[in-house]
């Protein structure tokens, strides 16, 4: 294979990997794990390299680690919604007080079952 056609491979990886991380946490979370893949995976490359005398198969080969980590961390996290269950409220999401599932904190009505949200803002 080309090394032309493994750097393709390694960029739809990569940005497959951090969609995956903007869908789960946020844009910016996203861009974040882009570029510190991009930056761990050339220090493996350089490194890999280095020990073994310019071998750039197994350089290559190495440099999808990063992403491979990438995408174990961020499927472990916690999603926003989770977060909202778990601590009662996140950057998007809040807890229904009536059924205790994750609703957006601009919903008026709960979607999982249908209590009436303003009511709980008149009692407060």
């Amino acid at each position: 294979m080309e090394p032309i056609f493994g750097f393709i491979i390694y960029v739809i990886v990569a940005i497959v990997v951090s969609v995956v991380a903007g869908k789960r946490n946020g844009a910016l979370i996203g861009f974040c794990y882009l570029i510190a893949m991009c930056v761990v995976s050339f220090g493996i490359v350089v490194l890999t390299s280095n020990i073994t005398n310019g071998n750039g198969i197994i350089a290559g080969f190495m440099a999808f680690t990063a992403p491979l980590l990438g995408l174990i961390i961020a499927l472990s996290t916690s999603t926003d919604e989770r977060k909202a269950i778990i601590n009662g409220e996140s950057v998007e999401y809040k807890k229904c007080p009536f059924c205790a599932e994750a609703i957006r904190k601009e919903a008026i009505k709960c979607k999982h079952c249908g209590s009436d949200l303003n009511s709980e803002k008149t009692l407060e």
